[in-house]
């Protein structure tokens, strides 16, 4: 009973941060299943996986209330991102993934730098091929609007379905800072990430699944408490400064890498 009480409570804590950021939670549900409640780590990967429906569309729904979906983009992104996060999750039974996390790791340390300090630009969008213009009427940030490359929304796409399937954390990590640096506010790139991150998850978890990679206990307990701290994150999110988000974003993408190492070194 007490487990279960404790379950639900971190839980619904991460519910609400991945909600306000856009990512999904995976990062904190994989090494508190591991760590506090000692699953096994490819069974938490698949258990957060499927947790990440239950949060990512609590918050959803709050988001498309409030109009701040975009669901070309979110399209563009769930693709590739299907596609790899299948990809993804065989490779953790067949494949030793620690060399691709390390390259993870890399990659959001980067981004992580990109969000604390933006005049950097160390990470710029594709610019290559077709693209589509995009408009942001009443947005308090100034940001009249954005032109983003398909070819932008493709390989980030499938580079967060990949991470979503072989480590269990959101391809939020990816898609959110992917969408800012074309232009796109905040709290859009964060709505348009969770609604991105419902379908990708179902795949990577239909996946873990079919493999025996899923803990049910903790899935209903996880995904209750996940889908009620999502609705109160969502809620919250229009409240909190655009500055604000990008660089606790940040914050967590270093938090996210160090973790990473911590659950391939557990697995290992």
């Amino acid at each position: 009973m007490i487990a279960g009480i404790l379950a639900f409570l971190i839980s619904l804590a991460i519910g609400v941060i991945s909600a306000i950021l856009g990512l999904g939670g995976g990062f904190l549900y994989v090494p508190s299943l591991s760590l506090v409640f000692g699953l096994d780590p490819k069974i938490a990967i698949g258990t957060s996986l499927a947790i990440m429906i239950f949060s990512s569309c609590a918050a959803t729904i709050v988001y498309l209330k409030q109009k701040k979906v975009i669901f070309r983009i979110s399209l563009l992104l769930i693709v590739p991102g299907i596609l790899f996060s299948i990809l993804g999750s065989l490779f953790t039974r067949f494949v030793d993934a620690r060399i691709l996390v390390g390259l993870f790791v890399v990659v959001l340390l980067i981004m992580a730098v990109q969000m604390l300090a933006p005049s950097f630009r160390i990470i710029r969008p594709l610019s290559v091929g077709p693209s589509c213009n995009l408009d942001f009427p009443g947005e308090t940030e100034n940001s009249p609007g954005a032109r983003v490359s398909y070819v932008h929304l493709l390989t980030w796409g499938a580079l967060g379905g990949l991470v979503s399937g072989v480590t269990g954390i959101s391809g939020g990590i990816f898609f959110v800072p992917a969408l800012i640096v074309t232009g796109i506010p905040v709290h859009a790139a964060v709505a348009t990430s969770l609604f991105a991150i419902v379908v990708t998850s179902v795949s990577g978890a239909a996946t873990h699944t079919v493999i025996g990679q899923i803990s049910l206990p903790y899935l209903i307990i996880y995904g209750t408490g996940a889908a009620v701290g999502a609705g109160i994150g969502a809620c919250l999110a229009p409240r909190i400064r655009p500055d604000h988000t990008r660089k606790f974003f940040g914050v967590m993408l270093i938090l996210v890498a160090l973790l990473m190492i911590q659950q391939k070194v557990l697995c290992g």
